[in-house]
């Protein structure tokens, strides 16, 4: 038993170690692998933009044009701020230069066209989200997503709001912000929370639980296989037969008489099997029970089947000290005995028990030739 569970515990700490070293090396790959998913995440991002801005590119727009005393050039510069009338007056907007490298549309005719087409046409939220979730799909990144809107207006009041996904997804990321119109006054934020578990290949999630399969297996075979072996090269074991031996004394005999060691015999004929814990006499047959065959084999393995109390109480129940448990397990043994065997048990005096054959105690013969052990 013991040597089993020094097997079981080695090879569970080897499943251990493999595992662990196993998911070590998954997550080290995962981690390789998160740029190259953000980059493919923003560029889906971008793409759910463009088809958003492309779904109003045949909208017309009146526009008045007036000269411009600005000085135009094939390389438009980066603008630090525009300038715009409006019913509020003339007002000049700075435009961060993070925002302008970021901006969908850098043109400054369509960034102009934008932001009228975004006043009257906003765009919808939940259905960027869903167009961007398409995306990602295509490109087998599997991820929980929501968008941030915010449109400033032109008091520099900004309004927010998020795609449905919002509250789901709280613990998500940020990407870059990509900004829309003339002022760069639309700002769109992704967010994204990677299901990275999802994304790896089934055969590498076979190989992180291929060592528990071969632990089953390990132990199927051994609780098989290692008793089978041990059966088939254990040593046969010697069967001693013993001389009859006969001791004559002046006072009583007792004759002993052994044809196998694992079986008693009483004068009587009848036959005591302690491992089956059967008596057999003739065609009768008669079941022990567990501590009644061990207090008869007991009795059979002393001196002039003769047992003290404090003997009993040490074989059969450690030594506690139960008269009542005593009287008990005796009757069991006087019931067992009856119907099959001339023998049972009486009390001797000085707290001590004998096996007696029933005549001899009519008699009040003391003699203790009254069992014979095989």
């Amino acid at each position: 038993m013991k040597q089993n569970i020094i097997a079981l515990s080695i090879a569970t700490f080897l499943c251990i170690l493999i595992t662990g070293g196993y998911s070590v090396t998954l997550y080290r790959d995962v981690q390789k692998q998160l740029p190259e998913w953000k980059e493919s995440v923003r560029e889906a991002l971008v793409e759910a933009l463009q088809i958003e801005v492309r779904k109003r590119g045949n909208i017309p727009v009146d526009v008045i044009t007036v000269n411009s005393t600005e000085v135009q050039t094939l390389e438009e510069k980066v603008p630090d701020s525009v300038t715009l009338t409006s019913k509020y007056g003339r007002k000049t907007y700075q435009i961060p230069r993070e925002k302008f490298a970021n901006s969908l549309i850098k043109e400054r005719r369509k960034r102009i066209l934008l932001s009228v087409l975004l006043e009257k046409h906003p765009v919808s939220v939940d259905t960027l989200n869903r167009n961007w979730d398409s995306l990602l799909l295509a490109k087998k990144i599997v991820a929980d997503t929501y968008i941030r809107y915010s449109i400033t207006d032109l008091q520099e009041y900004t309004t927010t709001t998020y795609s449905r996904k919002y509250r789901q997804n709280l613990q998500a990321d940020s990407l870059t912000p990509c900004y829309m119109g003339f002022r760069c006054e639309a700002e769109v934020t992704g967010f994204v929370l990677y299901r990275w578990w999802q994304m790896i290949d089934g055969w590498q999630w076979g190989l992180l639980v291929l060592p528990w399969i071969g632990l089953c297996i390990f132990m199927f075979a051994y609780r098989r296989i290692v008793p089978f072996f041990k059966e088939e090269f254990k040593e046969k074991e010697v069967v001693i037969h013993e001389k009859e031996t006969i001791i004559e004394k002046e006072v009583h005999v007792t004759d002993v008489r052994a044809k196998t060691i694992d079986i008693y015999r009483f004068e009587d004929g009848t036959d005591f099997d302690p491992i089956k814990k059967i008596l057999r006499n003739g065609d009768k047959e008669k079941k022990i029970a567990p501590q009644t065959s061990i207090l008869l084999k007991l009795f059979l393995t002393s001196e002039n089947q003769c047992l003290k109390e404090d003997e009993i109480y040490e074989a059969i129940w450690g030594g506690n000290y139960s008269p009542a448990r005593l009287s008990t397990l005796l009757l069991r043994l006087r019931k067992t005995l009856e119907g099959i065997s001339d023998i049972t048990v009486v009390y001797d005096g000085n707290k001590t028990y004998q096996l007696k054959k029933v005549h001899s105690i009519e008699k009040n013969d003391n003699s203790s030739r009254d069992v014979s052990v095989n």
